[in-house]
């Protein structure tokens, strides 16, 4: 339901302060890397890696000719689809905003449309990434490794051995070490409590756990937090409607983790646990923003666009745990 402007003018000390929710801490992107410009219908190669480890090379006497041999291909099929969101801003939301001084409330509703629009984009994109994860038999796991809730801080915890396990697995199965790990923000928190982490921190300068202490002693790349939330409640037409629930887990307030490879630099034919492949506009641009008037109703449209397939292309590159929280 559109604002109504007029019923949200104030007076006094408050004409200056608006208060927006939304989520500050969308992953999506640093888990599952974007090949940006790539054709609608492009294919991702997918080299098998046997050929890649067999020890073939062999002596080349005078004038003979080296041992040949090659690798097998397969392809990943992308097809992109346009997410797309839209907003209408009336001559009424100008008309009755942005001005404190005569009562007004302090809103950009140009701006503030397509940022809303911007918003419904990337948390549709989170939400799909997190399911891709969620959902996927990883190394062979179908469903995920149950933690049965030992990365909870407290006696019995698990959390380091689990992690060093599985980065053996990735490793033995693909040559390629894991260099992340998510973890849900719940998770996350109570580690920072546990004793055998803090343990191994405990001569640093302050002795509080980070991310970036957290994967010097996983001995990762990044250690990454998902935090965003998405609601469950239907629209309601006072906009009371709001029922949060965690994206980045797969049982409710149990918690997960997922350990994965990411290449430093993402393209076609480069390893990777999964990939956004991105359509750009004419413009070059990764996101095609456009508006029109509907003059009957006083009003302009903005609309948001990104065309992207989100893609699963190295299952033996991750590994999944659930419940890690909580059993």
């Amino acid at each position: 339901m559109p604002p109504n402007v007029r019923e949200l003018i104030v007076a006094g000390p408050l004409a200056n302060v608006s208060i927006a929710y939304r989520n500050k801490s969308y992953i999506g992107d640093r888990v599952f890397p974007v090949i940006p410009n790539v054709s609608p219908k492009a294919k991702i190669a997918r080299y098998q890696k046997g050929a890649w480890f067999r020890d073939e090379a062999v002596i080349r006497g005078p004038g003979s000719r080296a041992g040949r041999g090659g690798y097998p291909v397969d392809y990943l099929s992308i097809s992109t689809v346009e997410y797309a969101f839209a907003k209408e801003v009336t001559d009424e939301d100008r008309r009755f905003s942005g001005n404190p001084a005569m009562g007004e409330p302090p809103l950009k509703p140009d701006q503030d449309a397509i940022e809303f629009c911007s918003e419904k984009i990337d948390l549709k994109k989170e939400r799909i990434i997190a399911s891709k994860i969620l959902t996927t038999t990883w190394s062979g796991v179908s469903g995920g490794e149950d933690a049965g809730g030992l990365w909870a801080a407290g006696s019995g915890n698990t959390f380091l051995a689990d992690v060093r396990a599985r980065v053996e697995t990735i490793r033995s199965n693909t040559g390629l070490k894991p260099n992340v790990l998510m973890m849900d923000f719940g998770t996350y928190n109570s580690l920072k409590e546990e004793a055998t982490v803090l343990d191994k921190i405990k001569y640093t300068e302050r002795g509080v756990l980070t991310k970036e202490l957290l994967a010097a002693i996983l001995e990762l790349d990044e250690v990454i937090i998902g935090e965003a939330i998405y609601s469950t409640a239907k629209e309601k037409k006072d906009g009371t409607d709001f029922t949060a629930s965690n994206i980045w887990e797969k049982n409710a307030g149990k918690g997960a983790g997922f350990l994965f490879h990411r290449p430093s630099a993402p393209g076609l034919k480069t390893p990777s646990a999964g990939y956004q492949a991105r359509v750009n506009y004419e413009n070059g641009q990764p996101r095609r923003t456009t508006t029109w008037r509907e003059n009957a109703e006083h009003q302009d449209v903005y609309e948001v666009a990104e065309e992207c397939d989100i893609v699963v292309t190295g299952a033996d590159l991750g590994f999944l745990w659930v419940d890690t929280l909580l059993t």
